[in-house]
């Protein structure tokens, strides 16, 4: 009898096995839930992500043609010594879409400005200030300012646009 009830015992355990094991092979609502939040802000954040980064590239590029605007100004006034008569419009204007502007607000001491000029690649306006100053007889210092608007102006908030600037200073025998 001890092996009857022992038999026994050890179907019913193997019953209760497989009704769980019946029940514990399904998905309940709240793991579908769950699985379906985290799917969603993996989404979103990666959709968030390559929205800025391309943002950020753009800007970056925006940086590097400053830089080198900058750079291609203050090679092309070198290349003439930093002559006073330098006009940078003769010089790569035919390359270049550019127009003279109003001089800026301030220069830093002891420089005189040689003219300011607004530089439009790719559809972002460069403004640039050229100045120079005779360090000593022998030496002159070329100052070169490019300035443009990191973020589109608001109209209604003027203040609320950055202004982004790249200075190149090289220096030329006189």
């Amino acid at each position: 009898m001890i092996e009857a009830r022992d038999i026994m015992k050890t179907d019913v355990i193997s019953s209760k096995r497989e009704r769980r094991r019946k029940r514990a092979s399904g998905v309940t609502l709240i793991e579908v839930m769950a699985v379906t939040v985290i799917l969603t802000i993996t989404v979103v954040g990666t959709s968030g992500y390559r929205y800025y980064s391309s943002l950020n590239a753009h800007w970056a590029q925006e940086q590097i043609a400053a830089a080198r605007l900058g750079q291609l100004l203050c090679g092309g006034w070198a290349g003439v010594e930093g002559d006073e008569a330098y006009d940078p419009m003769a010089h790569l204007g035919s390359e270049l879409t550019m127009a003279v502007l109003a001089p800026p607000n301030s220069l830093p001491p002891g420089f005189v400005l040689l003219g300011r000029y607004g530089i439009t690649l790719e559809g972002v306006e460069y403004r640039c200030a050229l100045a120079w100053n005779d360090v000593s007889p022998e030496l002159r210092a070329l100052w070169v300012s490019v300035e443009w608007d990191w973020r589109e102006e608001d109209p209604s908030n003027p203040d609320n646009a950055l202004k982004k600037s790249f200075i190149v200073i090289t220096y030329v025998p006189r």
